[in-house]
């Protein structure tokens, strides 16, 4: 095997173990939070905040009040009807102010410690799932197709992309380059991959650029 793929697949021995002893972490956190009663301290907690209970009943409070008027307009006789338009605007409005704002809230809403360490162990569980067992396999048969194939799910897969960047595993568009300059390497390009190299974080993959030009 040429020196630039071992390489790689030590380091990537190296990174798999770094995350599955996160994962191993993250898992027993969990496991001391809950047995200490966490989860349900936090979700008390958020019940105490009636804001957004508050705002969910106006939104209803109002619908139900526009009900009531159309039905009661169209008890008068004609000539006492209102026009409905310009009140359905302001039901519309009223309605979606509270919705949006219970959204935002929520949206940006910190995470609780739970929250936290379940994104973490996912993220990490990603990350090995659908990164390094894939390139690992695909290094060990030299493989270029799935190579190229791992290179598009790094720029076409959002969640992926997420999880490397909050993994720290460096930056997914430049790792996908890196993919693709390895499959289609030729004499000629090694100021390229020097080039690459320097900007390159992930360290398997600076591994396998380096046996390009140093192999």
């Amino acid at each position: 095997m040429p020196m630039g793929r071992e390489e790689a697949l030590k380091e990537i021995e190296v990174r798999m173990r770094r995350l599955q002893a996160e994962v191993e972490l993250a898992e027993e956190r969990l496991r001391y939070l809950e047995e200490l009663g966490v989860p349900s301290k936090y979700r008390a907690l958020r019940r105490k905040d009636s804001a957004h209970t508050y705002l969910l009943l106006m939104a209803v409070w109002v619908l139900l009040g526009f009900l009531l008027f159309i039905v009661t307009s169209r008890r008068l006789p004609y000539w006492f009807g209102f026009p409905l338009s310009p009140y359905l605007l302001v039901m519309l409005v009223v309605m979606l102010l509270p919705l949006v704002y219970y959204y935002l809230s929520r949206r940006n809403e910190p995470k609780t410690p739970m929250e936290e360490l379940e994104e973490r162990e996912r993220m990490a569980r990603l990350v090995l799932s659908r990164f390094y067992r894939p390139l690992r396999k695909a290094l060990e048969k030299d493989d270029r197709s799935a190579m190229e194939k791992l290179a598009e799910e790094l720029l076409n897969d959002p969640l992926l992309g997420r999880a490397i960047e909050e993994t720290r595993e460096g930056d997914p568009k430049m790792m996908a380059y890196a993919l693709y300059l390895y499959t289609e390497y030729r004499q000629g390009m090694e100021e390229e991959v020097r080039e690459t190299i320097s900007r390159l974080s992930n360290r398997p993959l600076r591994a396998l650029l380096l046996g390009l030009i140093e192999g």
